[in-house]
């Protein structure tokens, strides 16, 4: 879990000396309270992979619980932060989001226990008992230190799980990365 110095489970902020606006940043806490413009309000703010990974192994995580609840997903607030390492053993929840949907566009879906960890990266293409249902997104931290929110990208919000299907993310070399230039 990543703790700031000042003890806040909120991840940094990109949007560091106040020039936030300036750069058009709203993924970041120091916009949460910026009122909604009816505009992007569907959009979340996903931040892109660099191509700085020369390879990796897919990561797979077996469904413990199987959740059934839609919202707006004005209520994920994705962190700063392209990738994340995920341990064997570890319990996180799945949430899916499909920015064409109308009214409710975002959807709890499952915990998932990690059975072969590694690291996750957005745009990693996202299976379910190895049938292709969208893209990670990135990762929200609001239920931290209890669970991290895992958020795909998907074209419906109904999946059809059941306890013991398998999530796999796995590399997509289809997803444009930025420069390794522009990273870090």
């Amino acid at each position: 879990m990543y703790m700031s110095p000042k003890g806040s489970k909120k991840a940094p902020c990109a949007c560091s000396g106040n020039d936030h606006e300036a750069k058009g940043e709203t993924a970041c806490g120091c916009m949460k309270d910026k009122p909604a413009t009816g505009v992007d309000d569907k959009i979340l703010q996903v931040v892109k992979a660099p191509g700085i990974y020369r390879d990796r192994r897919p990561v797979r995580g077996e469904v413990v619980t199987v959740i059934d609840v839609t919202f707006s997903s004005s209520g994920i607030d994705l962190v700063e932060s392209w990738s994340c390492a995920v341990s064997r053993g570890e319990i996180h929840e799945i949430m899916v989001w499909n920015p064409l949907g109308e009214g409710d566009d975002a959807a709890a879906v499952a915990f998932i226990e990690i059975t072969q960890g590694g690291n996750i990266v957005n745009g990693d293409e996202v299976k379910v008992d190895g049938e292709a249902i969208g893209n990670l997104v990135g990762f929200d931290y609001n239920h931290m230190p209890n669970h991290m929110n895992v958020v795909v990208e998907t074209r419906s919000l109904a999946l059809p799980l059941k306890l013991g299907s398998v999530f796999e993310f796995t590399p997509n070399p289809m997803i444009p990365f930025l420069d390794e230039k522009d990273c870090c």
